[in-house]
């Protein structure tokens, strides 16, 4: 019987400091809420309270939520439906369906988001976070590290040998010439894999050449065609020129012949008739000049537009080509220094070299301002926190003894192992 009631005692006491802290948890974005009116038919409805820190409500609409707890949430809302005369005695309840969650992120296993639950401290947050990322805490083991880190230096070799081929390549192409590729050709791989990526710069050339041609000789065919064109109807415009001028005397004489009573007027009408239509050719044809010399401008315009198209694409591809290069070739940098660190210094480590010390900081939002705090395994977490986990390793990564001699303690080096 006794057992009985303590262990009563025990569950009333947990039940009661999680209603205490539900009391006094405030709202904010991501919270979802329960809210009850007795006798209205819209309630109870859960509702998230969003960016702004409101929540929207049937009847009431927008009600300002963030900064607040259970009870004043409550008499906000038994307030606005009094306000509204919507319901003169409201009985509202408000319950937490589930509360925003915390967030974690740095050396953990798993990083992300999680639910917030009353109570949790941050060591609980790491486990539920995984724990330590095993490689932050130096549990690796120094033969599995060298292996990946060559298959990656490999890996980043013959990159960086395809994209020399492929400047070369454009520099070809730029010279409207064959390529040729450059010399010393990473050792990682056999001659097959070499001869595939210079076999595939040279077949990108082939075919971006070949289209570029058959482009450009398509346009100077259209030019050729236009300035014929040109030519053609400002012969005949000059023909018919001619022949309107001609057609001009002999009306004139014509008219001069009826003023001296030799023609008649019939054939001074005639003679007008063949003038005007004479002029209306010569019309007609100096507009088909115009079009000819506008077609003829546009095909040396589209053959301009397209020379210039070219270079600026290949200008463009060398300088990417250019930047991934230099990217490329700065990891080949970091991952040698990271090899030549773990054969110098990897037999000297100590666990004191390897284990870390754990640094845990808290950003924390209230109403009022936001704020960084240095925490521990036993910091209380709240709704809406963002730990970070970090840990700094007593002996930084490229701070070995001052006294170690490099070359002299390990014959990996002296031997080229580096480079292998």
């Amino acid at each position: 019987m006794l057992a009985t009631i303590g262990t009563l005692a025990v569950v009333f006491v947990l039940l009661a400091a999680g209603a205490s802290r539900a009391d006094g948890y405030t709202f904010d974005t991501g919270d979802i809420l329960r809210v009850s009116v007795i006798g209205e038919e819209s309630y109870p409805l859960e509702v998230v309270v969003d960016d702004r820190g409101s929540i929207s409500l049937p009847m009431l609409g927008d009600i300002q939520a963030r900064g607040l707890t259970t009870v004043a949430l409550s008499q906000a809302i038994q307030h606005a439906f009094q306000q509204q005369k919507l319901i003169l005695k409201p009985f509202v309840k408000v319950e937490i369906g589930q509360y925003r969650p915390f967030f974690i992120s740095g050396t953990v296993a798993h990083p992300g988001s999680y639910p917030f639950q009353p109570g949790i401290t941050v060591r609980h947050a790491l486990a539920i976070a995984g724990g330590f990322r095993a490689t932050a805490v130096g549990n690796t083991e120094p033969a599995l590290e060298i292996a990946d880190l060559r298959s990656i230096r490999a890996n980043l070799a013959i990159e960086e040998y395809r994209l020399k081929v492929r400047l070369a390549r454009l520099q070809a192409e730029s010279q409207n010439k064959s390529f040729v590729a450059p010399p010393d050709p990473p050792v990682e791989f056999g001659g097959k894999l070499i001869a595939d990526i210079i076999a595939s710069e040279q077949a990108q050339l082939d075919a971006r050449l070949a289209a570029y041609r058959d482009d450009i000789s398509y346009l100077e065919a259209s030019l050729d065609r236009a300035k014929k064109e040109a030519t053609m109807v400002a012969a005949s415009r000059e023909e018919r020129e001619k022949t309107a001028n001609i057609q001009l005397e002999e009306l004139q004489s014509a008219r001069s012949l009826r003023e001296k009573g030799l023609v008649t007027n019939s054939n001074v009408m005639t003679a007008e008739r063949a003038h005007t239509s004479y002029r209306a050719e010569l019309a007609q044809t100096e507009l088909q000049q115009q079009q000819a010399q506008q077609a003829m401008l546009n095909a040396e315009s589209e053959l301009r537009k397209k020379h210039q198209s070219h270079e600026m694409d290949l200008i463009a591809q060398t300088q990417d080509t250019q930047v991934e290069l230099g990217k490329t070739q700065s990891q080949i940098r970091y991952v040698a220094d990271k090899l030549l660190f773990i054969f110098t210094y990897g037999e000297q480590r100590t666990f004191d070299d390897l284990q870390g010390s754990v640094k845990i900081s808290i950003f924390r939002r209230d109403q009022k301002a936001a704020h960084d705090i240095v925490a521990d395994e036993n910091t209380e977490v709240r709704a809406g926190d963002v730990i970070e986990v970090s840990v700094v390793a007593n002996k930084g990564f490229y701070a070995p003894d001052s006294g170690a001699s490099t070359n002299a303690q390990n014959p990996a080096i002296q031997s080229g192992a580096v480079g292998q």
